[in-house]
């Protein structure tokens, strides 16, 4: 394919460039250029007619395999069969591919189905976006995942952990089923009714146990943490993300500086889970916790951005009050708590990339990367809330295929 006469952003920090074409061969970007010097072609060209050619966006927190109109996501992974989570999956890999969104890296899910999916999407089974997992999150017994049962179902779980040995017993399964990532639940989490989110739930010796068997196995840690104590524990055992962050201090916040640890802040989860709550339709253990992470939130990533914290985009879509192919909200709420929208694009796109190792392939629009590419109709950079209205994406392109195409009179499956 060349697509000519665009408005390319091409994801490295540089200005957009107007009046550019790209010629795409296989599944990478051959060539960059002005129109003046595009290569002659007899195949597919495209005239974008001005609009914006940007990079696939990347999503760094979702829980794909989840049913977000549940009100109880830790019981939906719990009790819903693994087949019917597979499946949920499938139907919301596709809402976020269509959306825009050719990577995401999945913070969770039951019996491994995330991994399932993701070679699914490799193997060209089913659409989706190209993923990194975590497999099963790892949490401590009565911390955030640990489903509630009568106290006589003793059920083995592999990822509720309680000492070192078993967090390295831990963190060795989810290496041998497939997680490219290890998440840890350090703190208490507001879907899990009755777990402290401001305190560090886990030992030192178990979060440095399971972060330093990780390294050796090459896979980085993501960390959940809402409150302070649990964000400095985990960023000193080495955790490369720390997801949500919503209750960071200044202490906090100087750890992440000095590891370089990034945030990813999730503002259309704490949005949804407060939404919810208020309208009533959460259960009264979760209630509470939606509610209590409402106006702390903006502080702590206001001192996170003003201290230089590295921030990355990632919408912890699956939770109660989000939508999966609506993933774009969270960089209109990067926007409004005070990034730039190029900041905002860079946070789901090249940084995004980074974040993940997959920088040398896709994140920005350079000869020799993996075609990942959007067609949008607007400006980004004016207002990032296009990227937010479906019928504004006009082309999805992934891997250099066609993944989904709303001109006129294109064909779907």
């Amino acid at each position: 394919m060349l697509i000519r006469n665009a408005t390319l952003w091409d994801g490295t920090g540089s200005n957009p460039r107007r009046a550019t074409s790209l010629l795409l061969e296989g599944e990478q970007i051959r060539w960059v250029g002005p129109d003046s010097d595009a290569p002659a072609s007899e195949r597919n060209v495209l005239d974008a007619a001005g609009r914006w050619v940007i990079p696939g966006l990347i999503d760094l927190h979702v829980h794909i395999t989840v049913d977000a109109a549940q009100a109880d996501i830790i019981r939906y992974m719990a009790t819903t069969p693994l087949a019917e989570q597979a499946l949920v999956g499938a139907h919301n890999a596709r809402l976020m591919l269509e959306a825009g969104f050719t990577g995401a890296r999945d913070m969770g899910g039951a019996g491994y189905a995330n991994v399932a999916l993701k070679r699914a999407i490799d193997a060209g089974r089913v659409p989706g976006p190209r993923m990194a997992t975590a497999g099963w999150f790892l949490t401590v017994p009565g911390g955030h995942g640990d489903v509630q049962l009568n106290p006589e179902i003793q059920p083995h779980v592999s990822h509720v952990i309680s000492g070192p040995h078993e967090a390295r017993r831990a963190v060795r399964e989810q290496v041998k089923r497939g997680a490219d990532w290890i998440k840890l639940l350090v703190t208490g989490g507001v879907t899990t009714g009755g777990t402290a989110l401001g305190a560090s739930l886990w030992e030192e010796d178990e979060i440095q146990a399971a972060a330093g068997i990780a390294r050796r196995l090459g896979k980085p840690v993501a960390a959940h943490c809402h409150g302070a104590d649990g964000i400095v524990a985990a960023v000193e055992a080495g955790a490369s993300t720390i997801e949500h962050g919503t209750m960071a201090d200044g202490r906090a916040v100087e750890a992440m500086v000095r590891a370089g640890t990034a945030l990813v802040a999730t503002f259309c989860a704490a949005a949804g889970v407060v939404h919810e709550a208020k309208a009533g339709r959460l259960p009264p253990a979760i209630a509470p916790q939606a509610l209590a992470i409402e106006h702390s939130h903006a502080k702590a990533f206001t001192l996170a951005r003003e201290a230089g914290v590295s921030i990355v985009s990632g919408s912890d879509t699956g939770v109660p009050g989000t939508i999966f192919g609506e993933n774009a909200q969270e960089l209109v709420h990067l926007v409004a708590h005070g990034l730039t929208p190029s900041e905002a694009l860079l946070a789901a796109t090249r940084d995004a990339a980074l974040q993940l190792g997959w920088n040398d392939r896709v994140g920005t629009l350079q000869p020799g990367k993996a075609a990942d590419l959007l067609l949008v109709d607007g400006d980004p950079l004016t207002d990032v809330a296009v990227l937010t209205q479906r019928e504004r994406i006009h082309l999805v392109v992934k891997d250099g295929e066609i993944a989904f195409d709303r001109r006129p009179g294109a064909v779907h499956r």
